[in-house]
């Protein structure tokens, strides 16, 4: 038997990011962590996030578009114009106080991952880009549009990706459907929420079968919110409007 955890979406949310790397530490069987992007960006602990992430030996990590956007940003090179009205400023506000010591790690996430377990195939990204589109600059928008969660809109997202299990984030909602060839997951995002909670998936595998729940982590998002003013961030208003 294999148990890992799928987290996704902190979006430089320290406090709920803490809460549940201690639920899942509390577990003694989970054995592995996948980490599907977005990890900075929105809010506004950025260096306490990638600070944790970076020096958890057992979790693998995949790039969102807000990370990819933000490095576009510290390296001076194209934004994406479809972000530009929303998230320009906010990003740059965040690459201001964003350590330089992370920018390797960013710079280096990979987009997608691979991975047979226990005999069967494991597809982990942020979101669907497609294969033609996989060396595409952030600039460019490589990242498909976002769906409406359905068993429909999930499996035509990924058509062709030949996998027993596809796993992703980007869409804050849960998704969680099964055509029986293939299980699609998305938990939720850990730090954008509409209450004082994150939320996680466990997948397990076990004799040819996976089973996934979802986990939600109550935490106390007080300090979370007051920093929005505390700090000035840019943008608040629209991340208050749209994704909290």
């Amino acid at each position: 038997m294999v148990k890992f955890a799928i987290l996704t979406d902190i979006h430089g949310n320290y406090d709920a990011l803490e809460a549940v790397i201690k639920d899942i530490d509390s577990r003694s069987d989970i054995e592995h962590i996948y980490n599907l992007g977005d990890n900075i960006g929105v809010g506004h602990k950025t260096n306490e996030v990638l600070d944790l992430v970076t020096n958890r030996k057992d979790m693998t990590n995949i790039a969102g578009n807000h990370d990819e956007a933000i490095m576009a940003v510290a390296h001076n090179e194209t934004y994406p114009e479809s972000l530009k009205n929303k998230f320009y400023e906010h990003h740059q506000w965040i690459v201001e106080h964003l350590d330089s010591k992370f920018y390797t790690f960013l710079d280096q996430l990979d987009r997608e991952i691979t991975k047979e377990i226990d005999g069967l195939n494991f597809y982990f990204t942020h979101y669907r880009i497609l294969e033609e589109d996989m060396d595409k600059h952030i600039s460019e928008d490589p990242f498909q549009p976002i769906v409406e969660p359905s068993l429909e809109h999930v499996h035509g997202l990924f058509n062709g990706i030949d996998a027993d299990f596809v796993t992703f984030g980007h869409n804050h909602v849960l998704h969680h459907f099964d055509d029986i060839e293939t299980i699609y997951f998305n938990p939720g995002s850990v730090g954008l929420n509409n209450g004082a909670y994150a939320v996680y998936g466990i997948v397990e595998v076990k004799d040819g079968a996976i089973n996934v729940e979802r986990i939600k982590v109550p935490y106390d998002n007080q300090a979370f919110l007051d920093g929005f003013e505390e700090k000035n961030v840019p943008g608040k208003e629209l991340i208050f409007e749209s994704f909290i």
